[in-house]
């Protein structure tokens, strides 16, 4: 099994439609990698529990305080972005991260993650983003920034 790049943005919004507009451009053919959602996120005794990403979106664009990852795996064999994911800060935020592989044979060719963060950063208009190797991202806007900014730094 290879590597995945995670290249993630992030935006100051909790709005459903933004999430589902972005999945829709870079993840048209996806189905969602669990069966249940709970929140708290990996509770023992959950407050409140969902059968589907839509419904916890719904919930999440109306509770701000709740942190929650969601990831869809992409259908579509062919297209570089492997996996969605959604990410619910704990400050009412939204990060959204597209993994594809990684070439880590120790060439350092970055085309393709690079690629895909301009993309990224395009759609949502923003600066505000980064790449990663298989490390999720940091739970709030401020510590996703000190992210960005260590990221841009040794560039």
């Amino acid at each position: 099994m290879g590597y995945l790049a995670d290249i993630y943005v992030i935006k100051e919004s909790r709005l459903k439609k933004m999430g589902i507009d972005f999945l829709n451009h870079f993840l048209p053919l996806r189905e969602e990698s669990a069966d249940e959602y709970l929140i708290p996120q990996y509770s023992d005794n959950p407050i409140q529990e969902f059968n589907n990403a839509d419904e916890l979106m719904t919930f999440l664009e109306s509770n701000q305080n709740h942190e929650q990852g969601i990831y869809w795996r992409n259908k579509d064999e062919h297209n570089l972005n492997k996996h969605g994911m959604i990410f619910y800060t704990e400050d009412g935020n939204m990060i959204f991260g597209i993994s594809r592989n990684a070439d880590m044979s120790g060439n350092l060719i970055t085309d393709n993650e690079d690629e895909c963060l301009q993309k990224m950063k395009e759609y949502f208009n923003t600066d505000i983003g980064y790449i990663h190797y298989e490390t999720p991202p940091a739970s709030s806007f401020g510590g996703f920034v000190e992210i960005v900014n260590d990221y841009n730094k040794n560039l």
